[in-house]
């Protein structure tokens, strides 16, 4: 006996000699069950027949009971393991029972009792981990857990402002439908149930990450994703689950939600409003892991990365605290990521940047950046959780600023920034960057190819933290040497394999070479096997001096390997200008 709700019962006479017995952590009535012909004791919701009604009778005139069933004649019988039964009264002492009534103290009712609202029914808990339970109750209070995966009961007093938590220890994965209860005195329980046992991912960033399947209710102006009505109709995974974060801006960091979210269930009728990127990574992670998956989207469109990134992060960072001084810095951090501390998780994708584009110097954005990946790291206390990011698309800022129509082809603001963000890998232990140069589009900041995005950012994973055997970058630039007018560019080992073009179409000519006057001029590419061959223009006054690949604003590519995974932009000079 520890004291727990669970072992509390409430003694109710409802007839002549019947009692009804409730117990107080699960707010459910004793009931006899006949199961596959053996009369047991259950639990069920209060319905008033006789099979919840039974006869307790003193016996040897002492102080022990025999408890017998109306419905079924039967006692209340003890089973050392396994299942109370229900059997014929024989005066064995299985059948003896005594009760204590409790002291005044231990019938005190708490005020108030919940559970934090990110724990709901249909959530998946991450697996290999202890699962923390949390929430809030009046001080002092014994709050009990028991949870369908785990045969033992976890406690815990709530400390003098209300708070407390049980950890639940780690578990493997499962795909079979769990449930969990909490109670504590006076309080309705609380029930969770179709809970899975697998990976739970944060999903974050700004519109790119918000924007949904089907967006016809979400304000980007558009039905849907491409292919999205073929997307929605596939979409039959019961084994993922998503629940989105509330916008909530506040001024300090809190330990719960605003707005109380919801766990749903994918299936084509859900799915519509599901983050698309993180629906597509979800996907590639179930289906190459083969274990369930739950994304937690909290994010929100037009967002800095300083508004995700702790107060304390910031100003413990010179260099920080002196660019980045806006008064909206950490109010999304505050309302929408520090209220999952408590969470058990698998690891973060970011989709973001486009706010911070024109940070001066763009290697603020880097640091920044960095700086916020280990300040979630540290909040989430779970050691160097996986991050994986996604590189501002290929997009014509000024498309409609120019005459004609279409932008400048040359100007290079945005590959200075995509440069800044491949940075955050070189300096940030176990990250990586999605590459996608060839899904942007010219005229929208917000492309609706969003499932390669997606799936690369599963690829990341599968490779990097799942262990899985699959190819998750493009070509990724190595070296190079010149010969005359000719520059050769050479891949980082496994990357470039299979070089080809989307489609076999031509090779989209965004190859750049400069010669001594340190001039950018239009160079001629071929693919040399898993090379390609660079012939600077004409007028280019050798010997070349640096080359450059899709570095301009725009460039929506068709160089890749064989899996099919985009080049990254790269330039072999450190020119500032």
């Amino acid at each position: 006996y520890a004291g727990t709700s669970f072992q509390k019962w409430k003694i109710t006479k409802v007839a002549a000699n019947y009692f009804t017995l409730m117990n107080l952590g699960s707010g459910l009535y004793a009931q006899s069950y006949n199961n596959n012909g053996t009369e047991v004791l259950v639990q069920n919701k209060a319905s008033g027949d006789d099979s919840q009604m039974w006869n307790l009778m003193i016996v040897g005139g002492g102080k022990s009971y025999k408890a017998v069933n109306k419905a079924s004649g039967l006692a209340i019988t003890a089973n050392g393991t396994g299942m109370v039964l229900l059997k014929a009264y024989t005066g064995a002492a299985a059948q003896l029972w005594g009760y204590n009534q409790l002291p005044s103290a231990d019938t005190a009712k708490a005020a108030k009792f919940n559970v934090a609202s990110i724990l709901q029914s249909n959530m998946v808990i991450q697996r290999d981990k202890p699962f923390n339970v949390w929430g809030k109750a009046t001080p002092n209070f014994t709050v009990s857990v028991k949870a369908s995966w785990n045969p033992g009961l976890f406690t815990a007093v709530s400390d003098a402002s209300g708070n407390w938590i049980v950890a639940i220890p780690a578990a493997p994965a499962n795909a079979v439908p769990q449930t969990l209860s909490a109670s504590v005195n006076g309080q309705i329980p609380v029930k969770l149930s179709n809970l899975l046992i697998g990976d739970v991912w944060v999903c974050s960033g700004q519109s790119n990450m918000e924007m949904t399947v089907d967006s016809t209710s979400s304000g980007f102006f558009y039905s849907g994703i491409t292919n999205y009505k073929a997307e929605i109709a596939a979409a039959n995974f019961p084994l993922i689950r998503q629940v989105n974060i509330r916008v909530s801006r506040q001024v300090a960091a809190q330990d719960t939600l605003r707005y109380a979210p919801n766990w749903t269930v994918c299936s084509p009728a859900t799915v519509g409003p599901y983050s698309a990127v993180a629906y597509f990574f979800a996907r590639t992670v179930h289906l190459g892991a083969n274990v369930p998956v739950g994304i937690v989207v909290s994010c929100f469109g037009g967002s800095a990365a300083q508004q995700w990134t702790s107060k304390e992060t910031i100003q413990n960072d010179p260099v920080l605290a002196g660019y980045y001084k806006a008064g909206s810095n950490s109010n999304l951090y505050n309302g929408m990521i520090s209220p999952l501390r408590n969470l058990s998780i698998k690891g973060f994708t970011w989709y973001q940047g486009e706010s911070n584009r024109d940070d001066t110097p763009l290697t603020n954005y880097t640091r920044l950046t960095s700086a916020m990946i280990g300040n979630w790291r540290a909040l989430f206390n779970q050691g160097q959780l996986p991050f994986y990011y996604t590189q501002v698309t290929p997009y014509a800022r000024d498309f409609f600023s120019t005459s004609p129509w279409g932008g400048n082809a040359v100007l290079n603001d945005y590959a200075y920034f995509r440069e800044a963000q491949a940075a955050i890998k070189a300096v940030t232990p176990n990250t990586g960057q999605a590459i996608t140069m060839d899904v942007g589009d010219l005229v929208r900041i917000h492309p609706f190819n969003k499932r390669p995005i997606g799936e690369r950012l599963g690829l990341l994973a599968l490779k990097s933290t799942y262990g899985v055997s699959v190819q998750a970058a493009g070509p990724q630039y190595a070296s190079w040497t010149a010969s005359g007018s000719k520059a050769t560019i050479s891949f980082a080992a496994g990357t470039a394999t299979g070089l080809n073009t989307i489609k076999n179409a031509p090779l989209k000519q965004f190859f750049f070479a400069a010669g001594s006057d340190r001039v950018f001029r239009q160079a001629t590419a071929v693919l040399s096997g898993n090379q390609v061959i660079v012939t600077a223009s004409a007028d280019t006054p050798l010997p070349i001096q640096a080359v450059r690949y899709a570095f301009t604003n725009f460039p929506i590519t068709n160089l890749q390997n064989a899996s099919g995974l985009p080049m990254e932009p790269f330039r072999t000079d450190d020119w500032t200008n």
